[in-house]
């Protein structure tokens, strides 16, 4: 059943924004892919192992293909049965590696979180478990390089395993994350400079953070809106009560068994120091921020359930609250966003020599398009610095800058082209209103809570043009 779900929702779900943003940046030559990322995102592993399926996916028929590489790292997980003792604990493992929500999600989503899932359970398994042989050392050296250039998370899962490691005298383990973690020195400059305004987005009260890893620990978490319905309220204060417990049950099972403290205490390291460096800047945002540690926390569940009532209850109704919703996610409706509608619609209707200015949120998509050769105008971005940065924007109010974007962009194009705006309502202003009136025809083709569609031409409107438009006094 998680399989099926997990295709499912890997074939029917649009593209969504952070998505279209690895279609879009994967395409690009490594040096122009890692100066994209000094101004965007995070490290650039993830991209670059996603560049043959980005190449592959040049329509939107052929998406899918973006995911594939998440739901094959979301597949190995199963592998790490191996590591557990035969029998129950295995058996319970392949239960709650089916039934967690985020995991069975972000196995259906071309982003690096199930990825970064796998190669911090990596970190856990070869460095605070398996015996320190050369060849899990190899092992655990691979996992953490990994991580770091994945995902900026993993930042905390190395940090807490480095602890670990050292409070149970692993010195070489510990030596190994060491020298992984002076692999990815040459990207901390990039990481320093990230601009603060990438990650405006994150605004939270902290017990929403709380009740949201502890959600997720309980079989749910907190399903971003992209992937779907969300489920209920009651469902997630429900699994947060679930998470809550099995905190509890797990620190009691850790009494007697060292690997489950050993994985308690990884995954809440990991989640502490995730959430303290937010209190400083948003980092840790409920609902994404836990896959670093999920298969780690399932790991200590699996092992701690055998011959614990209380482990197995708390468990069963994880993998079972979890599954629940992931088939509600999956159920629901997938519509193609309002942004991502309203760029096709500018595909069917301009022609080449008209000029596209995409406003905060459509820019992006409207890029992607025009580089798989759908979109016959030219797109540009207004505000023009969101150029530099695709995946992200500050949607304020437009001025002066803007106004000079529009009028430039009205200069250039020929007697018999036009100039579509796709704008948020808040950036549809006078200011904007008065270039647009100032010489031509403005016509208003859409309008919507989330965008407005607008095309300026020079001359007269066609005759068969039926959308009706206004002629500047």
């Amino acid at each position: 059943m998680s399989l099926v779900l997990r295709v499912y929702l890997l074939r029917t779900r649009p593209l969504w924004h952070d998505e279209a943003f690895t279609a879009w940046i994967a395409r690009r030559s490594p040096s122009d892919l890692v100066a994209t990322l000094r101004e965007d995102s995070g490290p650039p592993l993830f991209y670059l192992l996603e560049r043959p399926f980005a190449l592959a996916a040049a329509t939107p028929a052929s998406d899918p293909l973006l995911r594939l590489l998440p739901l094959a790292a979301s597949l190995a997980l199963f592998a790490a049965a191996g590591s557990l003792p035969r029998g129950e604990s295995r058996a319970w493992w392949i239960a709650l590696c089916s039934g967690f929500t985020l995991v069975n999600i972000y196995a259906a989503e071309a982003r690096a979180y199930a990825l970064l899932a796998l190669a911090c359970l990596g970190v856990f398994l070869f460095g605070v478990v398996a015996r320190e042989t050369p060849r899990n050392l190899v092992a655990l050296f691979a996992a953490a390089v990994s991580a770091l250039w994945l995902h900026y998370l993993a930042i905390f899962a190395i940090a807490a395993g480095f602890l670990l490691a050292v409070a149970a005298r692993r010195a070489r383990a510990a030596l190994v994350l060491v020298v992984s973690g002076a692999t990815f020195v040459p990207w901390l400059p990039v990481l320093a400079r990230q601009p603060a305004a990438a990650l405006s987005w994150v605004r939270e009260a902290p017990l929403e953070t709380v009740l949201g890893f502890l959600s997720a620990l309980g079989g749910m978490g907190r399903v971003p809106a992209p992937f779907g319905p969300t489920p209920p309220r009651a469902a997630f204060i429900a699994t947060a009560l679930v998470g809550a417990i099995l905190v509890v049950v797990l620190g009691l099972a850790s009494r007697g068994d060292p690997s489950v403290r050993a994985a308690s205490l990884f995954v809440l390291v990991t989640l502490g120091l995730a959430f303290g460096a937010s209190l400083g800047r948003p980092i840790a945002f409920a609902g994404r921020s836990e896959m670093a540690v999920l298969p780690v926390w399932m790991w200590g569940l699996a092992k701690a359930a055998p011959g614990r009532f209380a482990a197995r209850v708390g468990a069963g109704l994880a993998a079972g609250l979890g599954l629940a919703a992931t088939f509600l996610v999956s159920a629901g409706p997938h519509p193609l966003s309002v942004n991502d509608a309203a760029v096709m619609r500018v595909a069917k209707l301009s022609r080449r020599g008209d000029v596209l200015l995409a406003g905060p949120g459509f820019y992006l998509p409207a890029l992607l398009v025009a580089e798989r050769g759908s979109m016959p105008a030219r797109v540009a971005s207004i505000p023009p610095g969101d150029a530099a940065h695709p995946g992200w924007f500050v949607a304020a109010p437009f001025g002066p800058a803007e106004e000079a974007a529009l009028e430039h962009a009205m200069s250039e194009v020929g007697p018999a082209a036009r100039v579509f705006l796709l704008l948020p309502p808040a950036q549809d202003t006078p200011g904007i209103m008065r270039v647009l009136f100032s010489r031509g025809t403005v016509r208003e083709l859409a309008r919507q809570p989330d965008g407005v569609l607008l095309v300026w031409s020079p001359g007269a409107p066609d005759a068969s043009d039926q959308t009706g438009s206004r002629r500047a006094s």
